[in-house]
């Protein structure tokens, strides 16, 4: 799974499917924040102290981090999913599904981000939303918590939650 945001939402998030053992590729925009997080095994910016386990891999090439990649979780501001999602569309793999943790509303058009991705990726794709009362600080250091997973496909959704 590739996790794209490397902020405090993403890396949280990142944490708790990596806990899950699943392979994580985390990527960023700031290549120095991410040369630090690799050498480091820690996103010392967002979350201090929470420790990265060996199978989370960061990335600051959106290309190298989707490379056989069929599952992505978003994790970025609401101004910026339109963009991430058009950066991602020419590399996505045949089948890849899509999640986002993204709250809010796209703020020049008001549309809530299940329709940018319709009108971006197509409404054939399976895709999920991913949602709770929750901190990133309480997700990052794997204190109980509740999230929920909302999709248009059920396999996706229970891949998710497992």
């Amino acid at each position: 799974m590739a996790v794209l945001g490397a902020g405090s939402w993403g890396t949280a998030l990142a944490l708790q499917f990596a806990r899950c053992g699943r392979p994580i590729r985390l990527w960023g925009r700031d290549s120095t924040q991410l040369a630090t997080i690799r050498k480091e095994r820690v996103n010392a910016r967002y979350l201090p102290g929470a420790d990265f386990p060996d199978n989370i891999e960061s990335f600051t090439e959106l290309d190298d981090c989707l490379e056989g990649v069929s599952d992505i979780l978003i994790a970025v501001p609401s101004h910026g999913f339109r963009e991430t999602l058009e950066a991602i569309e020419p590399l996505l793999m045949n089948g890849a599904r899509i999640c986002w943790a993204t709250k809010g509303f796209e703020l020049h058009t008001g549309k809530l981000p299940h329709v940018v991705a319709a009108e971006v990726l197509g409404a054939d794709r399976p895709v999920a939303v991913l949602s709770g009362p929750t901190f990133a600080k309480e997700v990052g250091a794997g204190l109980p918590t509740a999230l929920t997973i909302a999709a248009n496909d059920a396999t996706f959704a229970q891949d998710l939650a497992g």
